[in-house]
């Protein structure tokens, strides 16, 4: 763990100022936005910020990667368990997905959906499926997304089921209902038809929300 000053802020790079020694270390671009987001208090003056951090060392350097919280650093250290999944695309994973997203992708085994990271085609997107499956319940994470609302949305045809349903539930959360709520009435919808398609289930389920 690092804690200390922000100095600079990039897209994927931030320096963390620990008592006068910057420390140059890897981001997400999300990890960027929080950073930015949270370099001021109240009063307009710098405060702390902590990243936990995982060194990877190669033969020509020692990289720090920082990551918001634990969780994101346990999923990006399996994702880099996968052969041709190196610590930078590992670090596009991370950014692409929220831990929710990546373990429905996975339960799902939805491929396409690890296809839209940048750099990932289809032979390593299904080698990421075949070998992290399994991970969220070894690791006692499958209980944090309805594993039904997969099942059920992974009957839409012709499209990827996880992000059928995602963009749904972020449009809903954009326009200001509460998430459980969103989901709730979208597994109920997609239970009802399973071919839905995007537009239709983002209004079907405004009408629901807004009875």
């Amino acid at each position: 763990k690092l804690r200390g000053f922000i100095d600079s802020v990039l897209d994927d790079k931030c320096v963390i100022d620990v008592n006068g020694v910057g420390y140059l270390v890897n981001i997400s671009n999300k990890t960027s936005h929080f950073l930015t987001q949270s370099n001021y208090n109240n009063d307009q003056e710098k405060k702390q910020v902590s990243l936990t951090i995982e060194t990877v060392v190669k033969e020509d350097s020692i990289e720090l990667f920082g990551f918001v919280s634990e969780i994101e650093r346990v999923w990006f250290l399996e994702v880099n368990k996968v052969q041709g999944v190196g610590a930078k695309m590992g670090l596009k994973i991370m950014a692409h997905f929220t831990i929710e997203e990546l373990i429905q992708s996975l339960i799902a085994q939805d491929s396409k959906a690890f296809c839209a990271v940048s750099g990932i085609g289809p032979k390593l997107a299904q080698r990421i499926i075949t070998e992290l499956k399994d991970r969220p319940k070894k690791l006692g994470m499958d209980n944090m997304i309805d594993v039904e609302f997969i099942k059920s949305s992974s009957k839409i045809s012709g499209t990827s089921s996880s992000r059928v349903s995602n963009d749904a539930l972020s449009a809903l959360e954009n326009l200001g209902y509460k998430k459980a709520e969103a989901t709730n009435v979208v597994k109920a919808i997609i239970k009802e038809n399973p071919d839905i398609d995007l537009e239709l289930l983002i209004t079907n389920s405004l009408q629901q929300l807004s009875r």
